[in-house]
């Protein structure tokens, strides 16, 4: 396995997150609010005062968040980050070795941006901090009036996430394979190691056992990447699997 992020047991991906400090258009210092569509992530809070937005059809919550509080969310689910005390930091565990932050993404940008492909493409593309923070406004932009309508008349506001998700699925239906490539090459993988080892017990076959082997990572001396929602330090080995879900050829 030399897939970046593919490493870690169960097949999941882990980033350390320094949230965002800089304000945005609401005043809000925070990420940007953004859903999955294949991953599960968990926000476990390592230190700081923050708080979490969350919208789905269900509805919208804010909640806290407080050092060693973990919050867990499935695909669909928008959320936004709140860096309240601009101290936030917290260990993002994520599905799919990290395919979250690394495909597996739909901001909540304008209607224009979001029936546009091109200008989509150009509004998620970024090579500095500030181009993050501009990145993060756009989206901050377009999620507003999701929000307001969620909290104001809930079927149209459900009825708004329903253009969000069918313009997510026509803006990452060309990635699906290399989607399923990462399946099939971390988690799925992972679990037939796990399935034969159960067989080699039941069997008497302990040979596998001998080729136990360890690892460590540790990001903090690296330099930060611009994420989503703030400063990002990826738990990896190597760059052998791409930005955007893509593998290397």
């Amino acid at each position: 396995m030399d897939i970046r992020q593919l490493i870690l047991p169960a097949g999941v991906g882990l980033s350390h997150l320094r949230v965002y400090t800089e304000p945005g258009p609401d005043g809000v210092c925070g990420g940007s609010p953004h859903f999955h569509t294949v991953c599960s992530e968990m926000y476990y809070v390592l230190s700081g005062e923050g708080a979490l937005e969350l919208l789905c059809a269900n509805g919208y919550e804010h909640i806290a968040l407080a050092p060693g509080r973990v919050v867990f969310f499935w695909p669909g689910m928008i959320h936004r980050l709140h860096n309240l005390g601009k101290n936030l930091e917290i260990l993002i565990i994520m599905q799919n070795g990290g395919l979250a932050e690394r495909g597996d993404f739909i901001l909540t940008f304008s209607e224009k941006i979001m029936t546009d492909d091109n200008a989509y493409a150009a509004a998620i593309r970024v090579s500095s901090h500030a181009d993050a923070i501009e990145r993060r406004n756009l989206a901050v932009e377009g999620f507003l009036p999701l929000r307001q309508a969620m909290l104001d008349a809930p079927e149209q506001g459900r009825e708004m996430l329903r253009r969000f998700y069918r313009h997510a699925r026509r803006i990452l239906t060309p990635k699906a394979a290399s989607f399923e490539w990462v399946l099939k090459s971390g988690a799925l993988w992972d679990l037939k190691e796990s399935q034969d080892a159960v067989d080699f017990i039941r069997d008497g076959r302990l040979e596998y056992l001998e080729k136990s082997r360890w690892s460590q990572i540790y990001p903090m001396n690296d330099s930060p990447k611009p994420g989503l929602c703030g400063d990002l330090r990826p738990y990896a080995v190597d760059e052998e699997f791409l930005a955007e879900g893509l593998r290397v050829a």
